[in-house]
């Protein structure tokens, strides 16, 4: 690898013509001139390749469309297959990247020579790109216990060397579909040691169309099942995760219950909150559970019904 490591920005989309150029856009705006972008189409019904077709014409964009949709796993899957970068990043075709996302992450691959697999932070915006939340990301002490409590690597602001991306594939059953981040970056941690850029280089764009604001809660529970059941079967990951386990399986139900909150569905939250103390009664002094229990007994008690607690 030179000094000047090439990236490729991985841009999974489907029906995201009102925010794909934004986000293009901000690439392109990038400090730091060593990239290509990879957009996989899932098969659009809108004028997502129409609008695209500038950037391609340019060659601006390395554009491949699939014959249906496949999810965002499988398109992921695809722009590893043909990435020419040392590092891939991901970015969804609705998200942002800071104009200094790239010149920092070249930045930290010239000090940490040694990491194959780092993140920067991320934040949560509104359409004028103004800070609605600030995520809290865990200490990297302990990297297995801090991947085990949730998926704070997400997938935007990750940077992975070819060794992990040529070697490592996101699952693409339908059964996991909404869980196969947490899933695939169980399975790099285990394995490979994760930096991080201490910098907001990323924006996640809050809108009604977000994918995690249109997941079924039981289709997502069962695939976030799936992700522990997975563990269980492999002997590798189980001698990593084994004494996780249960941990993984309640924060897989204190998430379920949080998404249950953003759609008011605050009896079925405390439904799932009260499994998760069954499956791992030491989830109930993290602050994800505290908060989601909070919000699904303050709002439950202000819309007027019979609290459940």
């Amino acid at each position: 690898m030179t000094s000047f490591p090439l990236f490729s920005v991985v841009i999974p989309t489907y029906n995201r013509a009102a925010f794909i150029v934004a986000t293009i856009q901000t690439v392109l705006e990038q400090t730091y001139p060593h990239y290509e972008i990879i957009v996989v189409d899932n098969c659009s019904t809108d004028n997502t390749e129409e609008l695209l077709q500038p950037f391609i014409r340019a060659d601006r964009i390395r554009f491949i469309k699939h014959d249906q949709n496949y999810e965002r796993a499988r398109s992921r899957n695809t722009a590893m297959s043909v990435a020419r970068g040392d590092f891939v990043t991901f970015l969804d075709s609705d998200d942002f990247m800071y104009q200094w996302n790239l010149a920092d992450a070249a930045n930290y691959i010239a000090a940490n020579p040694e990491i194959k697999c780092f993140h920067n932070l991320f934040e949560l915006v509104d359409a004028d790109r103004k800070v609605i939340y600030r995520f809290r990301f865990p200490s990297l002490k302990n990297q297995i216990k801090a991947i085990t409590r949730g998926n704070f690597m997400s997938c935007i602001g990750d940077f992975i060397h070819r060794d992990i991306y040529q070697h490592y594939r996101f699952d693409t059953r339908p059964d996991i579909t909404g869980s196969e981040d947490w899933d695939f970056w169980l399975r790099v941690l285990a394995d490979h040691k994760v930096g991080r850029i201490e910098k907001i280089n990323n924006g996640i764009l809050h809108h009604p169309g977000r994918s995690i604001n249109n997941q079924s809660l039981v289709s997502l529970q069962k695939g976030l099942e799936q992700i522990a059941a997975k563990i269980s079967q492999d002997s590798h990951l189980r001698s990593i995760y084994g004494p996780y386990l249960k941990r993984i399986e309640a924060n897989s139900l204190v998430y379920t219950a949080l998404l249950a909150n953003s759609g008011f569905g605050y009896r079925e939250a405390l439904g799932y909150l009260y499994r998760a103390v069954l499956k791992d009664p030491g989830v109930v002094i993290s602050r994800r559970f505290l908060k989601t229990l909070q919000v699904a007994l303050l709002r439950l008690n202000g819309s007027g019904l019979k609290s459940c607690g």
